[in-house]
């Protein structure tokens, strides 16, 4: 496993603090401050914080330098999830045609660390797994145009679930009702198996549950069969 960058260090460690809820919906992130919580120098921060907004995850600040973490709104939930479902079962469907035993080997390891994590509340880390999972399956749908639009839509939505899921946002050790490293395991047998059509069906159907089992005001989301 490659080592991550300093940047890409103070990246997930700013996320595991959005994670723990140190931060709300339209709050700013000072650069400053952030650095000296995380004991590392501005500039990997500021990079840090500069690629999270490329992705949506993070927005410019209005009126001022830096950046802040966007307002949610229920028609910007809607959107971004009916996208996830249309391209990410597609990527699992393009996944499950072509995956070596090496991306399948890999699949499976972050399934099983996701469920010690899930199981041991540890929550950034598992948010971590939860990233790694589906930008696995993007990289390995061989489609360029594809990741880069899962990519961003997987940063806005995850906005939506560390602030809204019951797993990040209850005290309760984790939701005993929706287990979702237990859909990503239906995912990695489709795959593993070689079967598109139910590698693209069970994508589907993890990303409308975890649309439905927000905690936010919504509608139900249609169109997505």
């Amino acid at each position: 496993m490659e080592s991550l960058s300093a940047t890409d260090k103070a990246g997930r460690e700013i996320v595991r603090l959005i994670a723990a809820h140190r931060f709300s919906p339209g709050e700013r992130l000072l650069e400053t401050a952030l650095a000296r919580e995380l004991g590392m120098s501005r500039t990997p921060v500021r990079e840090a914080l500069g690629q999270l907004a490329s992705t949506g995850f993070l927005v410019k600040s209005e009126g001022s330098r830096g950046y802040q973490i966007p307002v949610l709104t229920p028609k910007d939930i809607e959107d971004v999830f009916f996208m996830r479902g249309i391209l990410e079962s597609k990527a699992a469907m393009l996944c499950a045609r072509s995956a070596s035993e090496e991306t399948v080997r890999e699949l499976r390891r972050i399934n099983t660390r996701e469920e010690e994590t899930f199981k041991a509340n540890l929550k950034g880390e598992y948010a971590e797994l939860n990233e790694d999972f589906h930008m696995l399956l993007a990289d390995s749908s061989d489609n360029p145009y594809m990741k880069m639009y899962i990519r961003q839509l997987y940063w806005r939505s995850n906005l939506y679930v560390l602030f809204f899921m019951s797993f990040y946002c209850l005290e309760s050790d984790y939701d005993t009702k929706r287990l979702s490293y237990m859909e990503h395991r239906k995912v990695v047998d489709a795959v593993e198996g070689g079967d598109p059509g139910a590698a693209e069906a069970a994508m589907k159907d993890h990303i409308l549950s975890s649309y439905n089992h927000l905690l936010f005001p919504k509608k139900p989301l249609e169109g997505m069969s």
